[in-house]
């Protein structure tokens, strides 16, 4: 494992967040995780929100409904 940013291997573990081990850089203090898990959403998805803020929802009640939040579900009506 390296260092995203300078390639270095000098490393230490810096604890876990959402159960993923952190890690930080001795060279030049980045820290990132191990992993990432980038969250996607299927067009389906994208589609009903969209149409349910045509029928006049609010980015926040679309928000409760569907656990996706209100600031995604805005950049999905901007596209």
């Amino acid at each position: 494992m390296e260092c995203p940013t300078c390639s270095s291997t000098q490393l230490q573990r810096n604890g876990y967040r959402n159960k993923v081990q952190c890690y930080k850089c001795k060279r030049c203090g980045r820290q990132f995780l191990e992993s990432y898990k980038q969250v996607r959403y299927s067009e389906d998805i994208k589609q009903l929100c969209i149409r349910m803020y045509q029928k006049g929802m609010s980015t926040r009640t679309i928000e409760k409904m569907t656990d996706i939040h209100h600031t995604t579900i805005l950049s999905w009506i901007r596209e």
